[in-house]
């Protein structure tokens, strides 16, 4: 098995500096700065593992090998099955596990790091695996109800409302089907010849 290793490097004024060096034992899908002064850092793998580092200090504070299982005991629905991303609220100082489309907090106390339960389930929106989530501002909250924005691998666009908004009579979200990209048929029925 490979090893992936994390390179924290300051520049001040034209120096730089190895700050940081952090083994996450297999290879990184994702990696992201939280806290209130980006002192941490997340890190979720190819093989559905989440990993939390304080990087200033170099150590892992938390790690959860076994991540998938954590988060589906977390929910009532069918397993948890793939991380999409994590998402960090500065207002709230919470970081956010995304995972089969519901957003699992990440609690830090003296008891240590745990995935809480699941406090929002996006359904109805794809028919494939989602590959990429982007909530939304605190502005587009307030003014239009917005909740976030989803790309997946089915082509579809999905924007997700909260429960404060009825702009589309109570759905939970508007798919972009216009978007999709829709194959042209070919109507030549004849053999293809490359020379």
């Amino acid at each position: 098995m490979g090893f992936c290793v994390f390179l924290i490097l300051t520049v001040k004024s034209m120096n730089c500096n190895l700050t940081s060096v952090m083994n996450v034992e297999t290879s990184v899908a994702k990696v992201g700065f939280f806290g209130n002064e980006n002192q941490k850092l997340w890190c979720l793998t190819h093989i559905e593992t989440l990993s939390i580092w304080d990087w200033n200090e170099g150590r892992r504070e938390a790690n959860f090998e076994q991540a998938r299982s954590l988060a589906s005991d977390q929910w009532n629905l069918s397993t948890v099955d793939y991380f999409v991303d994590c998402h960090y609220s500065s207002t709230e100082d919470l970081l956010w596990l995304i995972g089969t489309l519901g957003y699992f907090p990440i609690t830090q106390n003296n008891n240590g790091t745990r995935i809480g339960a699941v406090e929002a389930i996006l359904e109805g929106g794809h028919i494939g695996v989602v590959r990429s989530v982007l909530p939304a501002s605190s502005d587009q909250i307030s003014n239009m109800g917005i909740f976030g924005w989803t790309g997946g691998e089915d082509g579809r666009l999905c924007c997700w409302l909260s429960g404060e908004s009825d702009l589309l009579g109570g759905n939970q979200s508007w798919i972009s089907s216009s978007l999709v990209m829709k194959p042209k048929k070919n109507k030549s029925k004849g053999r293809h010849h490359p020379y």
